[in-house]
């Protein structure tokens, strides 16, 4: 090889390494910014006490009563509880849950890129050596690991609190765990990455509409994981629709029906009729279907915030 190519050679590994550097400096820019907002603090600390509070109050034991139709009970009816930290009171209570964790996502994201534009700094930063492609991916990322951050909290707070209920109520099982992490990857995650993708995406194409993006985005999560499945009320839905609901409010009602309690005649005392509740609420979730076509929407979710980055322009008249 001539001293000309290994010369050459040289000098693009150092632009590699320098635009490496460049990226990670972006990236660790942003999570000091993040650290320093108190704001931040405020809504992540927020987030976690009201999940806290909001699990706490959906995973107080669900009774149920129901008629043994024979047996020693004698047809008297007998009394049990759903626990909500089980498979189908997770089925029952994460889409919930869920609207509130998309309603702050997009102001944790969306800002990454239109935060300089709406500051006035953009030009600045663009007259430095800064690669485009760090810029934005480097933003990109930094909300997105602060997103998951937040999906972690909602995670912590299900363990924590049915670990809590656990200790304190008779009867009360402990977290599967197992049911609890595939329905938090499968939904939480897969929500996460979305609602943050398009946040991201959609606000650097649109600087000017960011606002608006974000309002959108809320209301569309709000009407597809609570108005629906609410105007559905006991109809089936669409198998289609099951599978590929982003916000999981129509996933749950798809999966629900596996987790209904019919009872038998066996059944003569309330041990016995707690005792099979539990074992059909602690099913491990049907992951068939539904569960490949959330992680895939996540993932071409991924596909706009490629878009955006080749997309973005470097010159900008912000001062217009």
């Amino acid at each position: 090889m001539s001293i000309t190519a290994l010369a050459s050679t040289g000098q693009q590994t150092r632009s590699i390494d320098k635009s490496s550097r460049l990226f990670l400096s972006v990236m660790t820019w942003e999570f000091r910014r993040f650290r320093a907002s108190r704001l931040f603090w405020f809504q992540a600390l927020g987030l976690f006490g009201f999940l806290l509070l909001m699990t706490w109050a959906l995973h107080v034991p669900d009774q149920i009563s129901a008629g043994v139709a024979g047996g020693g009970g004698g047809g008297e009816p007998l009394s049990g509880f759903v626990a909500g930290t089980s498979a189908g009171g997770l089925l029952r209570t994460l889409p919930i849950i869920l609207v509130v964790l998309a309603l702050l996502l997009p102001f944790v994201t969306a800002d990454g890129v239109t935060r300089d534009l709406n500051r006035r700094t953009h030009e600045l930063l663009m007259t430095t050596a800064l690669p485009t492609w760090a810029y934005v991916w480097g933003r990109y990322l930094a909300g997105l690991v602060m997103s998951l951050g937040l999906a972690l909290l909602l995670l912590a707070s299900t363990l924590g609190m049915g670990w809590l209920l656990h200790l304190t109520v008779t009867d009360y099982p402990a977290p599967e765990i197992g049911n609890v992490l595939l329905l938090w990857v499968g939904m939480a995650i897969s929500a996460t990455i979305l609602v943050s993708n398009f946040g991201f995406a959609l606000s650097t194409l649109l600087p000017r509409l960011s606002t608006l993006v974000k309002v959108v985005i809320m209301v569309m999560w709000i009407v597809g994981g609570l108005v629906i499945p609410l105007g559905l009320g006991g109809t089936t839905p669409p198998a289609w629709y099951v599978n590929w609901d982003p916000t999981s409010g129509i996933t749950a009602l798809g999966l629900l029906p596996a987790y209904a309690i019919h009872l038998g005649p066996t059944i003569t005392n309330e041990a016995q009729f707690q005792q099979f509740i539990l074992s059909v609420e602690n099913k491990v979730p049907d992951l068939a279907g539904w569960f490949a076509p959330h992680l895939l929407l996540a993932g071409v979710s991924l596909v706009l915030v490629l878009v955006a980055a080749l997309a973005f322009q470097r010159s900008r008249d912000t001062l217009s």
